[in-house]
C-alpha cells in the first residue's frame, strides 16, 4: 500500500501539466508496409493490435518520425520506402499549446524534405524538440546490455530533444573530429602544431558536450533509482556513471586540449582521435556490478523501463510539457507486477498514448480508448 501511494504521488506530480501535444491524424503513403492509409486518433489512448509482422511497429515508427523528425533508429532513407516504390510521404496534424500544425515529410532516395505548415525546414535544430515523444520498445534492453555507443547516442538524443543548441554543438564537434581524423590518416609527417586549429574546435564544443552530459546524468540518477524500485520491488542501488576518456578537471575544454596534445603520438600512429566525448562511456551499475555484463534479463528489462520512464519526468521538469507515449509490445514477457506498473502509469498519465499488442487481453486499461486492427499494412477495423 505504501509503494502504491508513493507511485501515485510521483506520477501525478510528474504528469501535472498544461495542454499536451496531440497527434490528431496521420496519412501514410508508401511508408514501410503501408501503401496508402489514413488514421484519425483519439486524444488519449490508441490501441494498435493484430498478429505479428502486420505493420503495428511500422505505424508506431511513423508516429515517432512525425513527432521527432526521425525514425526509431538510424537507417538509410530508402529502407523506409515501400518495396518497389520510389518515394514515401508522412503527413499529420498535430495540436500543441501553440496551435494546430501540419507536418509533411517527404523521402525520395536519399533526399528528405520536412515541411512545417507549408514551409520547408532547412535546419533540423529549428524544429527539434517542438513536440516531445517517449518510446518504449523491446530493443530498449540494449540501453542496458548493449555497447557504449548505443548509450551515448541515447543520451545525446535525449539532451538534443530538450536543448536544441546541444545538437548544434554535437554537429560542430563531429565535423571537427572528421577533419582532424582525416589529417591524421592522410598525413605521414605531422607536428602537434598542424592540428592546433582542430584541437581548439574539438575542445570548445567537446567541453560543452561533456558538461551537459554530466548534468543530465546527475538529473537522471534519482529518477531511475526511484522507478527501478517501483517496477522491481527491490531496494537496490542503481549508479549511473559517466566516464570521460580524458581528465576533465574543473574545465572539460582545457582537459580535452591537454589530452589531445599528450595523445598526439598515439593518435598519429593509429590515424584517429583517441580522446573526446565520442570515446566517453555511460554505464549502469546495479548493486555495484556493471549491468552490461552482470544484469539478468529481468533486471535489464526493469532498468531499461525505469530509464525510459524517467524521461517523462525529465521532460516535464525541463520543458513543462507532456510527451506522447509510444508503447511497442511492452506487455510481452512481463510478469504481472510490471504490467500493473505500466497500466498504473497510463491511468495517471494525462497525455496521448499509442500501444501495440498481439493480444487485446494483455491491455489492462478500462478508460477511453480507440482501437485499430492492423492486417498486411492496412486498417481492417477500427472503433
Amino acid at each position: 500500500m505504501i509503494i502504491g501511494r508513493i507511485f501515485i504521488i510521483i506520477f501525478k506530480t510528474d504528469f501535472k501539466d498544461n495542454k499536451p501535444v496531440i497527434l490528431k491524424s496521420l496519412t501514410l503513403k508508401n511508408f514501410r508496409s503501408y501503401r496508402a492509409e489514413t488514421f484519425t486518433f483519439d486524444e488519449r489512448v490508441n490501441l494498435i493490435h493484430g498478429a505479428n509482422a502486420q505493420g503495428k511497429t511500422n505505424l508506431l515508427e511513423a508516429v515517432h518520425f512525425l513527432l521527432a523528425f526521425k525514425p526509431f533508429k538510424q537507417v538509410k532513407h530508402e529502407e523506409l520506402i515501400t518495396f518497389s516504390a520510389q518515394e514515401c510521404r508522412i503527413k499529420g496534424e498535430i495540436e500543441s499549446p501553440g496551435g494546430l500544425d501540419e507536418v509533411h515529410i517527404y523521402i525520395g532516395g536519399e533526399k528528405k524534405t520536412v515541411r512545417l505548415n507549408g514551409k520547408i525546414v532547412y535546419r533540423a535544430s529549428s524544429v527539434l524538440g517542438r513536440y516531445q515523444v517517449v518510446s518504449f520498445l523491446p530493443s530498449d534492453i540494449e540501453l542496458v546490455k548493449g555497447s557504449p555507443q548505443y548509450r551515448r547516442r541515447y543520451l545525446d538524443a535525449l539532451i538534443s530533444a530538450l536543448e536544441p543548441e546541444y545538437l548544434r554543438d554535437l554537429k560542430q564537434y563531429h565535423r571537427a573530429l572528421s577533419q582532424r581524423n582525416a589529417v591524421l590518416s592522410k598525413s605521414a609527417r605531422l607536428s602537434p602544431e598542424s592540428l592546433e586549429v582542430w584541437d581548439e574546435k574539438l575542445a570548445e564544443t567537446g567541453g560543452k558536450i561533456v558538461s551537459r552530459r554530466k548534468e543530465y546524468v546527475k538529473k537522471m540518477k534519482p529518477r531511475i533509482n526511484r522507478l527501478y524500485k517501483l517496477t522491481s520491488g527491490i531496494d537496490a542501488q542503481i549508479d549511473v556513471i559517466y566516464r570521460c576518456s580524458f581528465n576533465t578537471g574543473k574545465d572539460p575544454a582545457s582537459g580535452l586540449i591537454t589530452a589531445l596534445k599528450s595523445n598526439f603520438e598515439k593518435d598519429r600512429k593509429r590515424g584517429h582521435t583517441t580522446a573526446g566525448p565520442h570515446r566517453d562511456v555511460l554505464t549502469f551499475n546495479l548493486s555495484g556490478k556493471d549491468t552490461a555484463a552482470f544484469a539478468s534479463q529481468g533486471e535489464a528489462k526493469n532498468l531499461a523501463f525505469a530509464l525510459k520512464a524517467s524521461e517523462i519526468g525529465l521532460i516535464k521538469e525541463t520543458l513543462g510539457k507532456t510527451p506522447v507515449l509510444l508503447l511497442d509490445d511492452v506487455t510481452s514477457e512481463l510478469d504481472e507486477s510490471r504490467k500493473k506498473f505500466i497500466f498504473r502509469l497510463l491511468k495517471d498519465f494525462s497525455g496521448q498514448v499509442f500501444i501495440t499488442t498481439t493480444s487485446k487481453k494483455e491491455i489492462q486499461y478500462d478508460g477511453e480508448m480507440k482501437e485499430f486492427y492492423i492486417k498486411d499494412g492496412r486498417v481492417v477495423q477500427n472503433s
